[in-house]
Protein backbone atom coordinates (compact mmCIF):
# COMPACT_ATOMS: atom_id res chain seq x y z
CA UNK A 1 0.00 0.00 0.00
CA UNK A 2 2.55 2.71 0.37
CA UNK A 3 4.23 1.99 -2.65
CA UNK A 4 0.98 2.42 -4.34
CA UNK A 5 0.46 5.72 -1.62
CA UNK A 6 3.95 7.03 -3.09
CA UNK A 7 2.52 6.39 -6.80
CA UNK A 8 -0.52 8.90 -6.09
CA UNK A 9 1.54 11.63 -4.04
CA UNK A 10 4.72 11.37 -6.99
CA UNK A 11 2.44 13.35 -9.47
CA UNK A 12 1.65 16.12 -6.86
CA UNK A 13 4.99 16.14 -5.30
CA UNK A 14 8.37 16.11 -6.75
CA UNK A 15 10.16 17.05 -3.97
CA UNK A 16 11.62 14.00 -1.97
CA UNK A 17 11.04 15.53 1.10
CA UNK A 18 8.49 14.59 2.21
CA UNK A 19 9.44 11.38 0.15
CA UNK A 20 6.51 8.58 0.47
CA UNK A 21 9.10 6.03 -1.54
CA UNK A 22 11.59 6.14 1.12
CA UNK A 23 9.00 5.17 3.85
CA UNK A 24 8.27 2.21 1.13
CA UNK A 25 11.61 1.05 0.70
CA UNK A 26 12.50 -0.59 4.24
CA UNK A 27 8.74 -2.02 3.49
CA UNK A 28 10.05 -4.23 0.35
CA UNK A 29 13.37 -5.24 2.12
CA UNK A 30 13.48 -8.57 2.23
CA UNK A 31 10.34 -9.49 0.45
CA UNK A 32 9.23 -11.32 -2.80
CA UNK A 33 6.82 -9.18 -4.43
CA UNK A 34 8.47 -8.09 -7.99
CA UNK A 35 6.02 -5.60 -8.78
CA UNK A 36 6.46 -3.58 -5.70
CA UNK A 37 9.83 -2.61 -6.49
CA UNK A 38 8.93 -2.40 -10.08
CA UNK A 39 5.91 -0.08 -9.04
CA UNK A 40 8.50 1.73 -7.10
CA UNK A 41 10.52 2.66 -9.99
CA UNK A 42 8.21 3.99 -11.76
CA UNK A 43 7.23 6.52 -8.75
CA UNK A 44 10.94 7.88 -9.70
CA UNK A 45 9.75 8.01 -12.91
CA UNK A 46 6.77 10.35 -11.87
CA UNK A 47 9.39 12.43 -9.64
CA UNK A 48 11.57 12.85 -12.62
CA UNK A 49 8.84 13.83 -15.26
CA UNK A 50 10.35 16.52 -17.43
CA UNK A 51 14.06 16.11 -16.66
CA UNK A 52 15.89 14.32 -19.22
CA UNK A 53 16.61 10.55 -19.25
CA UNK A 54 12.93 9.81 -18.35
CA UNK A 55 12.38 8.10 -21.56
CA UNK A 56 15.62 6.16 -21.81
CA UNK A 57 14.82 5.12 -17.96
CA UNK A 58 11.16 4.18 -18.84
CA UNK A 59 12.31 1.69 -21.55
CA UNK A 60 14.60 -0.15 -19.60
CA UNK A 61 11.81 -0.37 -16.56
CA UNK A 62 9.38 -1.71 -19.63
CA UNK A 63 12.24 -4.39 -20.49
CA UNK A 64 12.38 -5.50 -16.95
CA UNK A 65 8.86 -5.29 -16.48
CA UNK A 66 8.78 -8.00 -19.39
CA UNK A 67 11.22 -10.18 -17.99
CA UNK A 68 9.66 -10.39 -14.78
CA UNK A 69 6.26 -11.39 -16.51
CA UNK A 70 4.13 -8.57 -15.05
CA UNK A 71 2.38 -6.94 -17.90
CA UNK A 72 0.07 -5.28 -16.22
CA UNK A 73 2.97 -2.93 -15.18
CA UNK A 74 3.45 -1.43 -18.49
CA UNK A 75 0.47 0.68 -18.03
CA UNK A 76 1.51 2.54 -14.91
CA UNK A 77 5.11 3.63 -16.93
CA UNK A 78 2.94 4.70 -19.94
CA UNK A 79 1.12 6.91 -17.42
CA UNK A 80 4.35 8.31 -16.02
CA UNK A 81 5.61 8.46 -19.36
CA UNK A 82 1.88 10.51 -20.42
CA UNK A 83 2.77 13.49 -17.64
CA UNK A 84 6.12 13.40 -18.50
CA UNK A 85 5.71 13.90 -22.02
CA UNK A 86 2.83 16.89 -20.82
CA UNK A 87 5.00 18.52 -18.19
CA UNK A 88 7.77 18.61 -21.72
CA UNK A 89 5.01 19.89 -23.81
CA UNK A 90 5.99 16.66 -26.42
CA UNK A 91 2.76 16.44 -28.19
CA UNK A 92 4.29 13.83 -30.31
CA UNK A 93 5.43 12.07 -27.18
CA UNK A 94 2.08 12.06 -25.72
CA UNK A 95 0.26 10.87 -28.39
CA UNK A 96 2.34 7.94 -28.82
CA UNK A 97 2.29 7.35 -25.60
CA UNK A 98 -1.62 7.76 -25.43
CA UNK A 99 -1.70 5.36 -28.61
CA UNK A 100 0.31 2.82 -26.29
CA UNK A 101 -1.77 3.17 -23.08
CA UNK A 102 -5.15 2.77 -25.13
CA UNK A 103 -3.74 -0.38 -26.89
CA UNK A 104 -2.86 -1.41 -23.02
CA UNK A 105 -6.35 -1.25 -21.53
CA UNK A 106 -8.44 -1.86 -24.76
CA UNK A 107 -10.17 -4.82 -22.20
CA UNK A 108 -11.49 -1.92 -19.74
CA UNK A 109 -8.76 -2.18 -16.90
CA UNK A 110 -7.31 1.25 -15.94
CA UNK A 111 -9.16 2.47 -18.68
CA UNK A 112 -8.85 5.51 -16.80
CA UNK A 113 -5.44 5.68 -17.17
CA UNK A 114 -5.93 6.46 -20.83
CA UNK A 115 -8.42 9.40 -19.57
CA UNK A 116 -5.60 10.66 -17.55
CA UNK A 117 -3.58 10.98 -20.36
CA UNK A 118 -5.57 13.03 -22.09
CA UNK A 119 -6.00 14.92 -18.64
CA UNK A 120 -2.69 16.04 -18.57
CA UNK A 121 -2.21 17.28 -22.31
CA UNK A 122 -4.12 18.87 -24.07
CA UNK A 123 -5.83 16.31 -26.76
CA UNK A 124 -9.82 15.73 -26.24
CA UNK A 125 -10.74 12.81 -25.44
CA UNK A 126 -11.79 10.93 -28.38
CA UNK A 127 -15.60 10.15 -27.38
CA UNK A 128 -17.29 10.23 -23.80
CA UNK A 129 -15.47 9.07 -21.35
CA UNK A 130 -17.25 5.75 -19.29
CA UNK A 131 -15.15 6.65 -16.00
CA UNK A 132 -16.91 8.63 -13.90
CA UNK A 133 -14.94 10.84 -11.46
CA UNK A 134 -16.60 12.43 -8.66
CA UNK A 135 -16.44 15.97 -9.71
CA UNK A 136 -16.58 17.18 -13.12
CA UNK A 137 -14.58 15.90 -16.19
CA UNK A 138 -13.66 19.82 -16.56
CA UNK A 139 -12.59 20.15 -13.10
CA UNK A 140 -10.53 16.79 -13.28
CA UNK A 141 -9.06 18.22 -16.05
CA UNK A 142 -8.28 21.33 -14.64
CA UNK A 143 -6.74 19.82 -11.52
CA UNK A 144 -4.00 17.25 -13.89
CA UNK A 145 -3.26 20.26 -15.69
CA UNK A 146 -2.56 22.14 -12.72
CA UNK A 147 -0.26 19.42 -11.34
CA UNK A 148 1.09 19.25 -14.75
CA UNK A 149 1.75 23.37 -14.61
CA UNK A 150 3.32 23.16 -10.84
CA UNK A 151 5.61 20.53 -12.10
CA UNK A 152 6.81 22.67 -14.97
CA UNK A 153 7.40 26.08 -12.59
CA UNK A 154 9.25 24.06 -10.49
CA UNK A 155 11.46 22.96 -12.65
CA UNK A 156 11.45 26.49 -13.99
CA UNK A 157 12.93 27.42 -10.55
CA UNK A 158 15.24 25.07 -10.85
CA UNK A 159 14.87 22.57 -8.51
Amino acid sequence: MQVRLAFAVSFADPDPDPDELALARPLLEGLDQRSNPLLAQVVSLIKDAGTSGVTDRAQSLNAEIEAAGLPFLHRFVELALAFHHAVRGKDQGLAATIDRLRALTVTGDFAYFTDIAHLVGAPPLPGPSTTRWTTSEDDVRSAWRGRVQTRQEHLLAGN
